[in-house]
């Protein structure tokens, strides 16, 4: 839907005054493509005065500009991270402009500069690799309290009472054991539960099933020096000295071999530490946060999970579903992991075309979040590549591009996006609408055959035309 556009000369000088004021960059152009409005901010902006692009079309001077897309497909754009000329990074808004009787006449635009903002991020990646770099970043984190909740996202009702009830227990200093398969973000839950619970001491993740059996104890009570031959002369604090103060989170929790889980259960009991080489015990103040993706009772009916350590892990215990569990969140995430990828590559927000949303709604993600998230880097990769500016299907892994998606199913997984508050009514319309549409689109909008296809009333046909406003 366009922005009737209609001004006289007499408020012309107004009009113009008032957005030479705004702080984001505003240009107009007309139905050719051509500059008719640049305001002042756009000037500083993008090093460009009036004078050289007023009435010169504006792909000369910006070849990615949204402008000629709007006008191209008589549609608004809104909050798309766009790089109009080169070293040049927005956010951007465009809109269709109309005169009273509805007629496109040309088309708006409203960018934000986010360069400096951009680079910054870029800079930031480049120098992730330096060990400095990593502890500073993680002391910020640290000090700030970064709210790791905020980036466990989701339009699940289930799953949001899940992620609030950890956020509540997150103050308690009560051990939790998180069950959930690979891949759904138990580590992300259990960073969020630690940074919320406001424990001034570090977030020490620690794999269970990676240590090998002869490194246990060092690894786990630290020892002192020349405490064996190879030790460190100065000695060597143990994951639980480490996170003095903080959380201990034990991933893989069950496939701990069974011989080392006594020495974890009597830390766990004492509450004291002795280095390996020395005999002063050291009291200890850790949270444990367990995980694991497999059934720990089933393991101890199997001999091999000490039933004592699971009682003092599992005092509370959280499961995290799978994602196929939560399919309403697959679109979300997709979104999410494709702006974060694309503002890290300094490119522009691709989009994900309805058949590979359906694609992606249809499979069952075994690997659950991990592998959404990799099949949407790969697919970013692979259309930076190949200068498209969308995710096509070949660019999908191999075993998901047969996936047999029917065209219902397309358009209901299309329109279920950020639709759990909307009424069914409200639903089933804009279902009803896509049909048609695409009914129209294939038949070239003849409304005879369309009628016939759909089998109904071509006088039904003209209404809901006119109701859900289709132009062909």
């Amino acid at each position: 839907m366009g922005v009737e556009y209609s001004f006289n000369k007499g408020n012309r000088e107004i009009f113009e005054y008032i957005l030479d004021n705004v702080p984001d960059s505003i240009t107009v152009v007309d139905l050719e493509g051509k500059v008719i409005f640049f305001n002042s901010t756009a000037e500083e902006y993008f090093d460009v005065s009036k004078k050289d692009i007023i009435d010169k079309d504006i792909k000369d001077f910006f070849p990615n500009a949204l402008l000629p897309k709007v006008l191209q497909q008589k549609t608004a754009y809104h909050n798309i991270y766009n790089s109009p000329r080169e070293n040049s990074f927005v956010v951007s808004s465009a809109i269709p402009l109309s005169d009273k009787h509805g007629n496109i006449i040309g088309a708006l635009a409203r960018d934000r500069d986010i360069t400096e903002i951009v680079k910054l991020s870029e800079l930031l990646n480049k120098t992730q690799s330096s060990l400095l770099s990593l502890e500073k970043e993680y002391s910020k984190i640290a000090a700030s309290g970064e709210d790791y909740f905020s980036k466990i996202i989701s339009n699940n009702a289930s799953f949001i009472q899940i992620i609030n009830l950890c956020k509540n227990i997150s103050g308690s200093p009560i051990n939790i054991l998180l069950k959930g398969e690979s891949g759904t973000g138990k580590e992300l839950f259990a960073k969020a539960i630690h940074y919320e619970s406001g424990r001034k001491g570090r977030f020490i993740p620690i794999n269970c099933s990676a240590v090998p059996k002869e490194l246990f104890e060092s690894e786990f009570f630290g020892y002192e020096a020349g405490a064996f031959t190879g030790a460190r002369g100065e000695g060597k604090k143990g994951k639980f000295e480490e996170a003095e103060g903080g959380t201990l989170f034990l991933d893989e929790i069950g496939d701990m071999p069974m011989e080392l889980q006594p020495k974890l259960l009597r830390i766990l009991e004492e509450g004291f530490v002795t280095r390996i080489g020395g005999n002063k015990p050291r009291r200890i103040d850790v949270r444990i946060i367990s995980a694991t993706n497999k059934d720990i009772r089933e393991l101890i009916n199997e001999d091999r999970f000490r039933k004592d350590l699971y009682y003092r892990l599992d005092v509370f215990q959280v499961n995290i579903p799978p994602l196929r569990e939560r399919k309403g969140d697959i679109v979300l995430l997709a979104n999410k992991f494709i702006q974060e990828f694309c503002m890290e590559q300094g490119v522009n927000i691709i989009e994900i075309p309805t058949d590979v949303l359906s694609i992606f709604s249809e499979y069952n993600w075994e690997g659950n979040v991990r592998e959404l998230r990799n099949v949407i880097q790969r697919s970013v990769i692979y259309a930076f590549q190949s200068g498209k500016d969308k995710v096509e299907k070949e660019f999908l892994p191999a075993y998901m591009q047969n996936i047999k998606v029917d065209e219902i199913s397309k358009v209901i997984n299309v329109n279920a996006i950020n639709q759990c508050e909307a009424g069914l009514e409200e639903y089933l319309g804009r279902i009803e609408k896509q049909i048609i549409k695409k009914t129209l689109t294939e038949l070239n909008f003849n409304k005879s055959e369309a009628a016939k296809r759909l089998k109904i009333p071509r006088a039904t046909l003209y209404y809901k035309i006119d109701k859900y406003e289709i132009e062909g």
